[in-house]
This record gives C-alpha cells, sequence and structure tokens, in this order.
C-alpha cells in the first residue's frame, strides 16, 4: 500500500471535477436544451429528466452494495473508478449531441436513453468514489486529507460546469452545434480526471468486507436507521428545491432579464463564489450551534436567498449577482453541513450490525441527490407547461414571463421550507447528531 501523501490525494480528489460538472451540467443546461434546441414540449421534456433518475433509485445501491461486497484481488472498489472512467464520456457526449430526426419524440427517447446510460455511468464511478475515503486509513487526519482535496476539487468541477458550459455553447456558436461541443469538451475533461482518481485509489489501503455477526438483510439494516432515513428525506426535499432554480434561471436569464446566455454563467458563479468563500464560515458556525442547529440556520438562509433571487424582475445584473451572491451563502451550509452529518447518522449502526455498508449507504445518499434533482427538473418542466411556455425559441406570452421569476425564485424558496419539518424531527430524535 503507497503512503497517502497530499499528491496521491490530490490526483484523486481531482475526480471531483468530474462529479461537479455531471451534477451541475444537466441540471442548469438539459432541460433548456431541449425545450429551446430540440423544440420539446416542456411537460415531456421533464421526462428526459425523471425516468433516468428513478432508475438510478434502483441503480445505485445495488452498485453500492455490489462494491461493499467485491473481493477482486486487486481491490474492492478502485476498479469501479475505471469502469466509470471509460463509460462516462461517451454517454455524456451523446446526451448532447442527438442526431437530426423527423420527429420530437424520437429526439426526446435519444436524449433520455443518453442520459440513462450517462448517469448510470456516473453512478459506477461516484459510489466508490465517494466511499472510498473512510476506508483509507485509521488516521483521521489522513481522512481529512483526501476528504479536503476532495471538497476543493468540486469548486473547481461546479465552476467548470456551471462557468464555462454555458459559454462554451455560446462561443462554439449556439445550437445543436454549440451543446454538441460543449458536451464533448466536458465528457473529454470528465473521463481524464476519472482515470486520474481511479489510478490514485489504486494505491489506497483496500479494506476486505467484514460479514455480519447476525443474519440481517443490508436494505433492512438501512430502514431500521431513523437518524439516517431523516436526513436523507431533508436533504432530498431541498435537492428538489436546487434543482428547480437550477433550470430555470437559463429561463429567467433570456425572457425576463433579456440578457445574453452568458449572464447565466455570471450569476451562477456569483452563487458558486458565495458558497466557496463561505464554507469555512459554516464550519465556525458549526462549532458555535453544534451541527443540527447550524444545518437549520443554513436552510432558512438559503431560502431567503433563494427568495431574493426575484430580483432578475428588475433586470438590473448588478442587483441579480447580489442576489445570488446570498443564496450561494446559504447553499454552502445547505450543502456542508449534511455531509459533515451523514458518518454519525451511519457508523452507530454499522458498529451495532458488526459490518460496514458504506458503500450501500452511500448509494442510498447519492440516489437521493439524483432523486431529487431529478423531481425538481420534471417539477419546474411541469410549471413551464402549465404557465403557457412554448417550446422552439419562440416569443413567450406575457403572462409566462411574469410567471418565471415566481416559479424560478419563491417556489424553491417556499420547497426549503417545508424541508424544515423532517429537520426538526430530526433535530427532536438525535439533537446531538455530529456534535
Amino acid at each position: 500500500m503507497a503512503q497517502v501523501t497530499h499528491a496521491r490525494a490530490a490526483a484523486y480528489g481531482a475526480g471531483s471535477i468530474a462529479a461537479a460538472s455531471f451534477v451541475v451540467t444537466p441540471q442548469l443546461l438539459l432541460l433548456f436544451f431541449l425545450t429551446e434546441t430540440l423544440a420539446v414540449p416542456p411537460a415531456w421534456a421533464g421526462l428526459a429528466v425523471l425516468l433516468p433518475k428513478a432508475w438510478e433509485f434502483i441503480f445505485d445501491p445495488t452498485v453500492g452494495l455490489l462494491s461493499d461486497r467485491a473481493r477482486m484481488k486487486s481491490g474492492r472498489r478502485w476498479p469501479w473508478l475505471l469502469a466509470g472512467a471509460c463509460l462516462f464520456p461517451p454517454s455524456f457526449a451523446l446526451l448532447f449531441a442527438p442526431p437530426l430526426l423527423d420527429d420530437w419524440r424520437l429526439t426526446l427517447a435519444w436524449v433520455t436513453v443518453s442520459f440513462l446510460l450517462c448517469t448510470s455511468a456516473y453512478s459506477v464511478f461516484a459510489i466508490p468514489f465517494v466511499t472510498m475515503p473512510g476506508e483509507v486509513s485509521d488516521d483521521p487526519a489522513t481522512r481529512t486529507r483526501v476528504v479536503a482535496w476532495r471538497m476543493a476539487f468540486v469548486g473547481v468541477g461546479v465552476l467548470t460546469a456551471g462557468g464555462l458550459a454555458p459559454l462554451l455553447v455560446e462561443t462554439s456558436g449556439g445550437g445543436r452545434q454549440g451543446f454538441a461541443h460543449m458536451g464533448l469538451a466536458i465528457a473529454l475533461l470528465g473521463g481524464l480526471v476519472m482515470l486520474t482518481a481511479g489510478l490514485a485509489a489504486r494505491g489506497f489501503r483496500q479494506v476486505k468486507p467484514a460479514p455480519a455477526p447476525r443474519a440481517q438483510h443490508p436494505l433492512r439494516h438501512l430502514l431500521g436507521n431513523r437518524v439516517y432515513r431523516w436526513l436523507w428525506i431533508s436533504y432530498v426535499v431541498q435537492m428538489v428545491s436546487i434543482a428547480v432554480s437550477a433550470a430555470l434561471l437559463p429561463y429567467a436569464v433570456q425572457h425576463v432579464m433579456k440578457a445574453p446566455s452568458s449572464m447565466v454563467s455570471v450569476l451562477f458563479v456569483a452563487m458558486t463564489a458565495g458558497s466557496i468563500l463561505t464554507m469555512p464560515v459554516w464550519v465556525k458556525i458549526r462549532g458555535r450551534l453544534g451541527a443540527m442547529r447550524a444545518y437549520l440556520l443554513a436552510s432558512i438562509v438559503c431560502a431567503a436567498g433563494s427568495a431574493a433571487l426575484f430580483s432578475v424582475v428588475t433586470g438590473n445584473g448588478m442587483l441579480a449577482c447580489l442576489a445570488a451572491l446570498a443564496f450561494g451563502i446559504g447553499q454552502a451550509g445547505q450543502q456542508l453541513l449534511p455531509l459533515s452529518l451523514l458518518p454519525s447518522a451511519t457508523e452507530a449502526e454499522d458498529k451495532a450490525a458488526g459490518a460496514r455498508h458504506a458503500g450501500l449507504f452511500a448509494g442510498i445518499w447519492v440516489a437521493g441527490e439524483k432523486l431529487g434533482m431529478a423531481l425538481g427538473g420534471a417539477l419546474a418542466a411541469l410549471m413551464l407547461g402549465l404557465v403557457g411556455y412554448v417550446e422552439g425559441g419562440v416569443a413567450q406570452a406575457a403572462e409566462a414571463v411574469t410567471a418565471i421569476p415566481w416559479l424560478f425564485a419563491i417556489i424553491p424558496g417556499l420547497i426549503l421550507l417545508a424541508s424544515l419539518l423532517p429537520l426538526r424531527h430530526l433535530h427532536r430524535i438525535a439533537p446531538k447528531l455530529g456534535d
């Protein structure tokens, strides 16, 4: 086993660029691509977002369970990373490069199948990737080193997808050509950093699966964990909100602000800057208030930031950027704190069962994240259809344009407030979780 140096940890952490790029790019651009460029009706476009993610709700836990039980001589987790690195690039490139077809239904089928293949390839990589940092060493400092590099590259991936992808579409001429060039660039970058992470992980300590001393089905073990269950529900509801905002951002820029598509990149970079700059602040708030109270506060701040995005109605770019920055501040805590609570929610149950089910817990968590994003994207598409939005890049009725800020800012804020209900229940049953 090679020593986990900073160089090896950084090489492994680079895989987060692919993970963040895959999460953000379709979340931000896929629905817009379907309705504006491919002329798919909004309600039907939502199916292309929802169906592949619904499949992942079954597929992701299966990958986690199989990686838990794998007994390959070379190691049970890192070969999955290499498999994902090989499968992801072609499927992602095809997602944004459908052929010219006579019927929008055929185009929709192409995008749906491509997205299903792409999200499955991502899962093959992502679930072992999320699991491995907890297994690399018994030394907390070594584990922290690996996680720190992984989180550092998340910001790079988010900026790549949210900041660079819309610009690539615009600078490549827009339309089908622009989206195809963007998809190919993100696919090649993702494949490269996935491969780098997989090769770096080969030198990590390989933990063998430990059988449980008593017979218990892993899923029953998971479902019996009340703390994990309520944490998961809270996070999924919040991801619905985040996905609605992201999916409708291009519509708000084009039809409400009447700004060029590059403004999507500007606003997304402002959100990301708010997140990255305030991550250390949320760590300090957690230390002062406790993990659960800090998570509740972050959710409220995120909801307020979402409501502030209603300022896009003014058409003022500077004001919209300040609102996006405020939203990013809340989102930093909303993303960081549940992940910091996750190990505490699973480790006690694993010790009681006498077996490690880290891959299964990670699989369910990633599946929940995807489910939330899928439901959010589908909800955004459904709401566009209900307000009379017309596909194909044509001029929209005044009623549809007036409704977009409400759908983009106010509805997500209300969903975030709804997530406080399961969070309050979690706080009652585990007030000291993560402390």
